[in-house]
């Protein structure tokens, strides 16, 4: 069960922060909207971007409390989230949510858990959009062999007992150039995936590191996927093959290996939204347009825990009674986060997941 918390007013102000960090993408749509105009795109166009800034305008914006004047408490009811994907404030609230909704379902595996991260080179903006579709596509097919659902002469996939995976698409901008990779939490019931780790490829003189059989077989598959070659025993194996190939890494996963999964997908120097150029908002804008951060398969397909009820449980009703004095009738009103970050008569308190759980 839940517990009822206090709202810190260090976390009040960090939520303030990210209301006013989220006035420099405000602007960013702004002006994506009136260029739309000018270029006389179509109204459903138009309407999407002033959609997507009128609520991020209203995000967080006001708050709904229970007020209990006697013990000078207020309880958050709810506030309103636009859950876009550069609001700051959604983005932490995403991370959180995530975190709930998959991690009972990979605590079950957790013995056969595996990081994998796979990579493609950098890009420039006018290819993120196809390299982000391209790498959708090879990944479920990928997928597909390693269930020994499409098979190659000469390799066992099920040998390496592949049950499912979750993979979180993540994209690190540096200027003009983009960074898309995946970083997904596997079950493999076969150690000897990571076992012996003895060969030293082009990719291991970033950080002296060795890869396994299977991480080689990867990296090659995962190249030949990507540059639409066929995959067959020699194409995989062949002596060039060591000059062909993308970066993959595999590790046994620890008990705090769930970060990078349930991490922010767009990425700069600092993490911070406020330091994106406009050129980066309008290209990550049209390359991620219905793009899915996280995606199950096998195992963990469509599975996600059930949504917090709309309503306070009894229970949680009588922890909140804990911070009354009397038992006195609350008076609901919606009331500004600015001014709610600045009031210190009142204890602030909340009883479920929402934007203020960290």
């Amino acid at each position: 069960m839940k517990q009822v918390k206090e709202i810190t007013p260090y976390r009040m102000t960090d939520i303030c922060s990210g209301v006013k960090k989220n006035k420099k993408v405000i602007e960013y749509f702004l002006t994506m909207c009136v260029a739309a105009v000018e270029a006389k795109k179509p109204w459903h166009v138009i309407q999407k971007i002033k959609n997507r800034m009128n609520r991020m305008e209203s995000c967080n914006k006001f708050w709904t409390m229970e007020r209990y004047e006697a013990s000078r408490v207020k309880l958050l009811v709810r506030t309103y989230l636009c859950r876009d994907k550069f609001c700051q404030n959604c983005r932490n609230m995403k991370q959180y949510v995530l975190k709930q909704q998959y991690l009972p379902y990979l605590e079950k595996y957790k013995h056969s858990l595996y990081h994998v991260v796979l990579t493609v080179p950098d890009c420039t903006g006018d290819k993120l959009k196809e390299t982000i579709r391209r790498m959708t596509d090879c990944f479920k097919t990928l997928v597909r062999y390693l269930t020994g659902n499409i098979t190659v002469k000469g390799i066992d996939f099920k040998q390496y007992g592949f049950k499912g995976c979750i993979r979180s698409l993540e994209i690190k901008v540096n200027k003009d150039k983009y960074q898309p990779h995946y970083h997904i939490v596997a079950v493999f019931d076969n150690p000897d995936i990571v076992a012996n780790k003895h060969i030293n490829n082009m990719f291991s003189s970033f950080n002296d590191r060795l890869f396994s059989d299977f991480e080689s077989m990867i990296q090659r598959i995962w190249w030949l996927l990507i540059n639409k070659q066929r995959l067959t025993y020699d194409s995989i194996f062949s002596d060039t093959a060591k000059y062909h190939r993308y970066d993959c890494i595999i590790d046994k996963c620890e008990a705090d290996g769930y970060d990078n999964l349930f991490g922010y997908m767009i990425k700069n120097f600092s993490t911070d939204i406020q330091y994106m150029e406009y050129d980066n908002f309008t290209t990550l804008y049209h390359a991620l347009d219905r793009v899915k951060q996280i995606q199950g398969s096998g195992v963990f397909y469509n599975n996600k825990a059930k949504a917090d009820d709309s309503d306070y449980t009894e229970q949680e009703y009588n922890d909140i009674a804990d911070y009354i004095v009397a038992d006195e009738q609350p008076v609901t009103a919606s009331e500004p986060l600015s001014r709610l970050v600045k009031d210190t008569e009142y204890r602030y308190i909340k009883a479920k997941g929402d934007i203020t759980k960290k």
